[in-house]
């Protein structure tokens, strides 16, 4: 295997591969992984269609190139004890860099924040954030959002019901 080294890192091209984006196994891969990351290499191979061996060095490529970020479980939070989702909307006082960069340090070092999305529109930033109750949440308002000094407003909308939560991500396999 060629390997091509960048400044940040290093990425390995696969013979007669090149720098092209993914094609329809590597598709068809991820869509396999995404239902199930502990399916055997030989069980993928016969899948997708190819040998065991072309198999393995795809999917390593994909986990070096950072497209598989993570192989993880997943874990119903309605099956582990009592469990609250809340959207949190909110909008700054100030977007400068240095301000953006604080407060999304602060969201990362937050284990009940899930996801946090910079997002256009009314408010600055999404975030979803887990707990185990209405109690729960109050601290963490408190904790972490009332006392945040650029935090200009913030919103919170709570879960009734999950209908869909689904962590694929739909590939066309074309």
């Amino acid at each position: 295997m060629k390997r091509n080294k960048l400044e940040y890192g290093v990425i390995d091209i696969l013979p007669n591969r090149k720098n092209e984006a993914l094609d329809r196994i590597d598709r068809k891969i991820l869509n396999i992984l995404q239902k199930d990351n502990q399916i055997t290499n030989i069980a993928l191979a016969e899948q997708v269609g190819i040998s065991a061996p072309p198999c393995f060095r795809r999917v390593k490529r994909l986990r070096e190139l950072g497209i598989i970020s993570k192989d993880v479980s997943l874990v119903d939070p309605f099956k582990v004890g009592p469990h609250l989702i809340v959207f949190a909307n909110i909008s700054l006082e100030k977007q400068r860099e240095d301000l953006l960069a604080h407060f999304e340090r602060k969201m990362l070092a937050q284990p009940e924040v899930m996801q946090c999305y910079f997002v256009s529109g009314d408010t600055d930033y999404l975030l979803i954030i887990h707990v185990a109750d209405m109690n729960h949440y109050n601290d963490f308002a408190r904790r972490v959002l009332s006392n945040e000094a650029n935090i200009k407003m913030f919103r919170s909308s709570f879960c009734l019901n999950r209908i869909k939560h689904d962590t694929q991500i739909y590939l066309s396999e074309k």
